[in-house]
């Protein structure tokens, strides 16, 4: 593999865009550079850092300018989930390899489409699921593609985002009808769900509400709180919940096998393995990279890279455009939904169409 010193353009620069640039700058200074930033907003206000390192980028508020730069081969996409399959396809089309922000469409029919677009043409793209990158997560990977439990029987997961974050985040943002938070937070718990249990959802129930964060005298933008539960293609049950009322952010999954159950919180380090004749045991994780959400930022997007510089023009893991969020989107219908025919239609329709 030739490695190649990568030029960098971020599109969207709030919150996320500006903790992956930190990434790039502080946490793989080896792969490549900012080259230029996007931004509908005149004058962005920007880290101290970002302004040290990256005094001389070009800011641009038509992100069309940024895709004109040839000396730009990559692209950041951090703008909000109605924006992205038209700035993806305006960024493959120019020649750039492409990473979108998770959550990475706002409906079904936007999956299907970006499915579509880019699995019917050479290109480079990869979605920012960075959560299986946890220290947590990497091991729990490795114990379950062991069968230390055995087949699966059971997943149970949890996701309470904390008083302090739902108030800072759903009311500032969600309750400002841009984007729906239970699509936002769930795309990333339930894409883990799946990965690691190494399957997809077949069949989906759910149901959502907003008990709590709204803007006084106004009707709640988006729910708050939300329980989902279905059957994975594997035949294994699973289920999600997520919570904004809870002291902390954390998010707890617990396996169940025919050999044993595993446990562990994603942001913690360790994990618990119960074996099926009562022997238990704890398995410490180590932190070895540091950087945003325990070291995942960094691992995600020098992976990223590196599987630009590979050369393969495909997408990765472009069935992850689809399953990553239709859990949550099922859950927002309030019925029972048959995740798993949608699935396979998409993906077994994929390339009979032109893509566009």
């Amino acid at each position: 593999m030739n490695q190649t010193y990568h030029q960098v353009g971020i599109i969207g620069f709030g919150d996320r865009g500006q903790d992956l640039a930190n990434t790039l700058i502080f946490g793989i200074p080896e792969y490549c550079r900012v080259a230029a930033v996007a931004e509908k907003r005149r004058n962005p206000a920007v880290t101290p850092q970002f302004s040290f390192r990256c005094a001389d980028v070009p800011f641009f508020t038509d992100y069309h300018d940024l895709l004109a730069m040839k000396e730009i081969d990559s692209v950041i996409v951090a703008t909000y989930e109605d924006t992205h399959v038209q700035i993806v396809k305006d960024a493959i089309e120019a020649g750039k390899a492409v990473y979108c922000e998770k959550p990475i469409v706002p409906d079904l029919a936007s999956a299907e489409e970006l499915y579509r677009f880019v699995t019917s043409r050479p290109c480079q793209f990869q979605i920012g699921l960075n959560l299986p990158n946890y220290p947590v997560a990497r091991k729990l990977k490795e114990l379950l593609d062991a069968h230390v439990v055995g087949d699966l029987t059971m997943v149970r997961s949890d996701c309470d985002v904390g008083q302090t974050f739902a108030r800072t985040y759903h009311i500032n943002k969600f309750s400002g009808k841009r984007g729906n938070f239970v699509t936002a937070k769930l795309t990333h718990d339930t894409d883990l769900l799946q990965y690691l249990a190494g399957s997809y959802a077949e069949t989906v129930w759910g149901s959502t509400a907003n008990f709590q964060w709204r803007r006084h005298g106004l009707p709640p933008a988006s729910d708050d709180t939300a329980v989902m539960a279905g059957v994975l293609h594997s035949g294994a049950f699973f289920t999600q919940t997520l919570t904004s009322s809870g002291a902390t952010y954390g998010r707890s999954m617990h396996f169940f096998g025919k050999d044993g159950e595993i446990s562990a919180e994603i942001g913690g380090l360790e994990i618990r393995l119960v074996h099926a004749d009562g022997r238990e045991e704890t398995i410490p994780v180590y932190a070895q990279q540091k950087g945003g959400h325990m070291g995942a930022d960094r691992l995600t997007t020098a992976a990223f890279f590196d599987y630009v510089d590979s050369g393969v023009m495909k997408p990765r893991w472009p069935e992850r455009i689809l399953s990553s969020v239709m859990i949550p989107m099922a859950a927002l219908t309030g019925g029972v939904v048959q995740t798993g025919a949608w699935y396979r239609s998409v993906v077994e329709g994929a390339g009979k169409g032109d893509g566009k």
